[in-house]
């Protein structure tokens, strides 16, 4: 290892110390204070990387990543970056945390989130055994522009020698990466949906052929541009899917076809995740795990260690029972809307919008949420918003016709815990990114309290 990385991994680990014994906790500040001394760092230490995944895309990162990463370390010692601090800093911080004083790391093989804008600088000088995409959906338009920007960066880094590709086959954009690919791509998708949504309003951006620019013929959609596809020039299709998955909500079990497998293997997993957009993100890891020779069974023992990351449809438990899920963009927050749809009765629907650099500065999307659908489908007793933004939500609310009477604007996050304390309701809080720890935390001391 170059003597500046061995300079940069001392003052990043001095750095982790500092913050454990002054009781805080950081998964980037580590890898950023190392990577301004040793631009090189996280590049030696990959290089000692037997094995990696790397799972990228819109939507779904943290809890593809972390059910991979369940299924992997079942049998073996995986390193993961748990926290989704899926930027440079946040991969040098934990590369660095496995690694010895001389820089050599005690675990090698590594499944890792990282941000689609991070991916080409990854991938230029490290090439994982396998990639794994969930989708290419509108996201920060301040920091990545159009969603052609992201296709642009995700194909960038994807196109690498020696690298096996996993892709969302019912999403026409991730579909896309694979075309002309020469190294092996694998796709995903389901055969078979509990539902489908061609009558509903969602944001498709994707809906348009990339070779000849016609508008795409689906024969359903099931959420966003997802589902199944043709170019009415002939130009491409929805694939037949690899992995293909079947849910069934009764027994609450993903039901998986692999046509890539020599004996056509068919078999069932408990899904321990909700909403259909979750089931794509436990199809795709499942999928990287059989492609990376996992077996079923070794499957349906890891899936037991599965946690929901920060919220990711995390659940305090408690009264009230308060659920925690991070919103981004209108696709997503349309998904987390659905998913609550499967809850019949009344609830309490909170927001915390901010609009920090991490969230971005661009709310807009608030616009494209699809609040009108949502309405006659699932009865809310009360809405609450705060954040930064919470006006901004709240004005969202009224014009899609939310009763005024019945929304209810907090100026702290603290506050949206206090009020929803007192409620017998379930309480659904939809946060972005610079609300969603502080709102982790202080949920969790007031179970922990309770």
């Amino acid at each position: 290892m170059r003597i500046r990385s061995m300079i940069g991994l001392w003052l990043g680990r001095a750095t982790k110390f500092a913050l454990k014994i002054s009781g805080r906790s950081g998964t980037s500040l580590p890898g950023l204070v190392a990577g301004k001394v040793a631009p090189h760092l996280l590049q030696d230490l990959m290089a000692q990387l037997t094995e990696g995944v790397i799972v990228t895309g819109t939507n779904g990162k943290t809890t593809t990543t972390a059910l991979l990463y369940a299924f992997l370390s079942e049998e073996e010692s995986w390193l993961t970056n748990r926290g989704g601090a899926n930027l440079h800093q946040g991969l040098l911080a934990t590369m660095m945390s496995t690694s010895t004083l001389s820089g050599k790391l005690r675990i090698r093989k590594a499944v890792l989130e990282v941000d689609e804008a991070t991916l080409p600088k990854i991938t230029a000088f490290y090439h994982p055994s396998v990639i794994l995409v969930t989708n290419v959906l509108r996201d920060q338009l301040d920091r990545y522009g159009e969603v052609d920007e992201t296709l642009h960066l995700l194909k960038e880094g994807t196109e690498y020698p020696g690298t096996s590709l996993i892709t969302n086959g019912d999403d026409p954009l991730a579909m896309s990466l694979g075309i002309s690919r020469s190294e092996l791509t694998y796709y995903y998708g389901f055969t078979q949906v509990p539902e489908v949504t061609s009558a509903r309003a969602d944001v498709r951006d994707g809906a348009f052929c990339l070779l000849c620019g016609e508008e795409l013929i689906y024969d359903y959609f099931i959420y966003g541009q997802v589902g199944a596809y043709h170019c009415p020039n002939g130009h491409f299709q929805r694939p037949v899917p690899d992995f293909g998955g079947k849910y069934d909500g009764a027994t609450k079990q993903l039901l998986v076809e692999e046509s890539v497998s020599k004996d056509n293997q068919v078999y069932a997993i408990a899904s321990p995740v909700k909403g259909i957009f979750n089931q794509y993100n436990l199809l795709a890891a499942i999928s990287a795990a059989r492609i990376l020779g996992k077996s079923p069974a070794t499957i349906r023992k890891g899936i037991v260690n599965y946690e929901a990351p920060t919220g990711r449809f995390q659940v305090f438990v408690g009264t009230p029972l308060r659920t925690l899920a991070l919103v981004k963009n209108p696709t997503g927050a349309n998904s987390v809307l659905r998913a609550m749809e499967e809850d019949a009765g009344e609830k309490v629907l909170c927001f915390a919008i901010n609009d920090d650099d991490a969230d971005g500065r661009d709310v807009s999307w608030l616009w494209d949420i699809n609040i009108e659908e949502f309405l006659p489908r699932s009865f809310c007793e009360t809405w609450i918003c705060t954040g930064t933004r919470g006006l901004d939500m709240a004005l969202r609310l009224a014009y899609a016709g939310v009763d005024r009477s019945k929304i209810n604007v907090l100026d702290k996050l603290s506050q949206l815990v206090e009020e929803t304390s007192g409620y017998v309701l379930p309480v659904y809080i939809l946060s972005t990114y610079t609300a969603l720890h502080p709102l982790s935390e202080l949920l969790r001391k007031g179970v922990t309290n309770g």
